[in-house]
């Protein structure tokens, strides 16, 4: 058995298999292991992953059932590191939100613990957390906006409205 770098991100940080594990089972990837686990992909994932962790438990303390085992987990954070930062229903990207929060007679009585970052939601509310495919990236407001009422189709038709002010607000395209 081969083990490739992104394997051992996922044993050393998910799996949470020892270097020492690691190495007796792969000695001739030692050198290797060495550079794998100095690396800033490293350190990349685990902040991701402890990211990831959080907004888990806030979810978890708002009344959702959440349960993520080390596995789901790892799809958890492979289906965030390729998913585009951008709001799926207003498509305000993740890094424009400061600048939201920074508008004059903005209220967002909830900041700085909600609105900084994108938040997990679900396309359709009936479906668990734990179904990655439900899953989407959305802004504070999108997902504030939505609740359990509008369903993924109607909200994106909001989500167009929300958009033409942001950018209004903005004084620019997004």
């Amino acid at each position: 058995m081969k083990m490739t770098e992104e394997d051992f991100y996922k044993e050393k940080i998910f799996n949470k298999s020892s270097i020492n594990q690691i190495k007796v089972q792969f000695p001739e990837l030692v050198n290797w292991v060495k550079i794998w686990y100095k690396s800033d992909r490293f350190k990349e994932i685990q902040k991701i992953k402890t990211f990831l962790t959080k907004k888990l438990k806030q979810m978890s303390n708002s009344g959702a059932e959440i349960k993520f085992d080390n596995q789901k987990l790892y799809h958890l954070f492979k289906w965030w590191d390729s998913t585009p930062k951008v709001c799926y229903y207003c498509s305000i990207p993740e890094n424009i939100l400061e600048d939201l929060h920074n508008q004059p007679n903005h209220i967002n009585k909830r900041y700085p613990q909600r609105g900084k970052s994108l938040e997990i939601d679900r396309k359709h509310a009936d479906l668990p957390y734990s179904d990655i495919h439900n899953l989407v990236l959305a802004c504070y407001w999108c997902n504030n906006a939505k609740t359990d009422t509008f369903t993924e189709k109607e909200f994106k038709q909001l989500g167009k409205v929300i958009k033409r002010i942001w950018e209004k607000r903005l004084n620019k395209q997004v």
